[in-house]
């Protein structure tokens, strides 16, 4: 098994200013098979109650993930980190994007994905 552990970052904000961030934000294509294994989320400014999900296809693979503490980011971590969430495959050519939940209007969320390359069984 050839594993390479990616990171990628994403800024979640409203277009409008003042607005908040709904549900199904930010879409990008999977371009290879990818293992999600590890999330971490930090709103801009304390958001209490928000969190985001990662969504495949439309649908929620990753939930709740806490978005409330700007200085504690809330993770999401498989066994490969040392967490106890099983992996979340998603295969080349879906579309993945985040909901935001119970978030305050104009709160932007700074979320960091951590992925294998090339593993989505």
């Amino acid at each position: 098994m050839n594993e390479r552990l990616n990171v990628t970052s994403f800024t979640l904000v409203d277009p409008t200013e003042g607005n908040a961030i709904g549900t199904l934000e930010y879409y990008f294509e999977a371009l290879v098979n990818m293992t999600i294994v590890g999330v971490s989320v930090a709103p801009q400014v304390d958001d209490a109650g928000a969190t985001i999900d990662v969504d495949d296809d439309g649908t929620n693979v990753i939930t709740a993930v806490d978005a409330s503490d700007a200085n504690v980011p809330g993770t999401w971590k498989s066994t490969h980190l040392g967490g106890t969430n099983a992996p979340v495959a998603i295969a080349a050519g879906s579309k993945v994007s985040f909901d935001a939940n119970s978030a305050a209007n104009g709160t932007a969320f700074h979320v960091v994905l951590y992925w294998l390359a090339g593993e989505a069984s």
